[in-house]
Parts: C-alpha cells; sequence; structure tokens
C-alpha cells in the first residue's frame, strides 16, 4: 500500500517541477537585466569666461542650486574702468561728428555765396565792368571750398567708422561686466567646488561642476539579451544603495556600437589567435516622470535594471523550407 502511495508522490513532485520550471522559464523569457548598470548624466563644468580675481564666493560643495542662480562674483574694477575709458571714446567721436557736420553747413554756406558773387560777377563782367581777376579768384575760392566740402564728408565716414568701431568695443565690455557675474547653468548640486576667494581665474578652468539633477541610466548588455530589447519597453530598476526601492523607466535608445568598439584601443581581430568573447552594448533607460521626485539618484551609483521584454516580437521573421538552413560557422 506504501508503494502506490509513493509513487504517486514522486510523480506529484515531478509534475510540481515540471509546472515550476516551466513557469519560471515562461517568466524569464520576458525578462532581460543585467548588474553592468550605472546611473549616469552629465556634469556641466563652470568656467569663467574672463581673467579675474575671485572677490565672493556664495555656494558651497554639495549645495542645490537653480539655474541663473549666482554662484561667485569676480572683481569689477578693470572692466569698469574700461567701460567708461572706451564709452568716452564714443562720446567724443559723436561730438565730432556732430563738429564737422556742423563745419559742412558752413561751408556750403559759404558756396552758396561763393557761387551767387560769381554769377554777379559774371554778368558784370559781360557788361564791362568788373575785371577778369576777381571772376578768377572767385572760381577759385569756389573750389576751394568744394574740397573743403568733399574733405569733412570724408572725415564724418571715418568718424563713422570710428563710431561703428567704438560702440562694439562698449558692447563688448558691457558683456565682460557681466560675466564677471558666474551664474549655474542649470539646476543641480554644486560638487568638487575648487574656487576661494582672492583666487585669479582664467577661462577655461573648471572652478566645480554643478550635476544635474536629469540622469539616465546605461546598461552594458550582453549581445545576446539584445534581441527582444526595443524602444520604449518598460524597466524596473533596483538601486544597491536603496534595497527594497523600486524606480520606473523605459528603454530610450540603443548604441549602434559595442562598447568595445569605442573604447581608446579598439580590439583587433586580424591576427592568427582569436578568442571570442561576448560583446555588450549599451543601452540608455530613461526615467519616468515622478520616479525620482527627492533626486536620490546619484551619478555612477550602481543599479540593477530589469527589462520587460516581449519574446513573441522577434526583429526578423524565419522563412521555413527546405531551402531554408543555418550557414556553417568557422
Amino acid at each position: 500500500m506504501k508503494k502506490p502511495l509513493t509513487f504517486v508522490a514522486i510523480l506529484l513532485g515531478i509534475g510540481a517541477l515540471v509546472i515550476g520550471g516551466f513557469l519560471w522559464w515562461n517568466h524569464s523569457r520576458h525578462l532581460v537585466s543585467t548588474e553592468d548598470a550605472t546611473v549616469s548624466g552629465r556634469p556641466y563644468p563652470v568656467t569663467v569666461r574672463i581673467p579675474g580675481t575671485v572677490i565672493e564666493v556664495f555656494v558651497h560643495d554639495n549645495q542645490p542650486v537653480r539655474k541663473g542662480q549666482i554662484l561667485f562674483r569676480l572683481d569689477t574694477g578693470d572692466y569698469q574702468t574700461k567701460l567708461m575709458s572706451d564709452e568716452g571714446s564714443l562720446e567724443i567721436a559723436r561730438k565730432k561728428v556732430d563738429v564737422d557736420q556742423a563745419r559742412i553747413q558752413e561751408v556750403q554756406a559759404e558756396e552758396e555765396r561763393i557761387q551767387s558773387d560769381l554769377k554777379r560777377i559774371s554778368r558784370l563782367r559781360r557788361g564791362g565792368y568788373s575785371s577778369t581777376q576777381s571772376l578768377i579768384h572767385l572760381r577759385l575760392a569756389l573750389k576751394g571750398a568744394k574740397a573743403r566740402i568733399q574733405s569733412l564728408e570724408n572725415q564724418i565716414r571715418a568718424d563713422q567708422g570710428m563710431i561703428e568701431r567704438r560702440t562694439a568695443q562698449v558692447a563688448e565690455d558691457r558683456l565682460n561686466l557681466s560675466y564677471t557675474t558666474v551664474l549655474s547653468p542649470v539646476d543641480g548640486q554644486m560638487t568638487v567646488k575648487s574656487v576661494v576667494r582672492g583666487l585669479y581665474v582664467s577661462p577655461g578652468t573648471p572652478l566645480g561642476y554643478v550635476v544635474p539633477y536629469h540622469v539616465w541610466v546605461i546598461a552594458n548588455l550582453k549581445e545576446s539579451r539584445l534581441t527582444y530589447v526595443r524602444r520604449g519597453n518598460p524597466v524596473d530598476i533596483r538601486v544597491d544603495a536603496y534595497p527594497g526601492r523600486i524606480f520606473h523607466g523605459h528603454v530610450a535608445s540603443i548604441q549602434q556600437t559595442t562598447g568595445a568598439v569605442m573604447s581608446l584601443l579598439p580590439p583587433e581581430n586580424a591576427t592568427g589567435n582569436f578568442t571570442k568573447v561576448v560583446q555588450r552594448v549599451p543601452v540608455r533607460i530613461d526615467l519616468d516622470p515622478g520616479t525620482d521626485p527627492k533626486h536620490l539618484l546619484r551619478l555612477g551609483l550602481s543599479v540593477v535594471p530589469v527589462i520587460h521584454v516581449n519574446p513573441d516580437d522577434p526583429p526578423f521573421r524565419t522563412r521555413t523550407g527546405s531551402g531554408s538552413g543555418q550557414p556553417k560557422g568557422n
């Protein structure tokens, strides 16, 4: 009596294992995950556009900042002095143009008077009441007036060119003066701040970084796990730093190359020795809106993304028939 019961129990156990294995396999084939994944982002370096001495610092390390918030300020003395000097030169150039235009009006009035006298003397000369010398003198005076007008017009054109250059210089001075106030480029957190009061800084030197709150996940998936991964696939993200907490996202893009191809020294396999190595492809995962309201995810954190895929949607359709087959590999 015990033997049939034992046999039935064994059959039930085997059946349970088979059913459990099938259910596990059916569930796992809808999931793609990897431990080779980290939180990524794009830190913004804080630099200056003009050289100068730092006179005020308004932030400290790891302080949250808003876009447009003042981070620090440079000494404005030299730039204000240059601005005032160039504004004075611009005003002088404008006044010089006004003076030359007034002189042109005077010479034009003199030219009209000479032309009137020339007509009057010409009539008198025809009647024999004036000398040839007076006529020649007036013609020379008229020629001189025209030459002075031409010279003044040339001078005005030169002065107007000078005004344009001075105006551009004043605009540049005002822009440089605005650059003495360094602002945060984005919302984020000030990190690795190296600027202190009294430090002389130059353009191009990073003085810290603003790490934005907009982050994403880069998952390096094995090439054999990419078959059913598509843009838009939902993703559950587990973070080592926050056990039990699940963040949500979706597949944003799949890199067109493997990580090895874009490395500093790409692999070269055109040699006699070859060992096949499974390649990994970077996949970008964007966070869903509202999944991280407290900005807990920080750049570089290790995460485990689980991508929900549809194995019934292959990237290609395999043709069946006697003519189809797999090519033999080396």
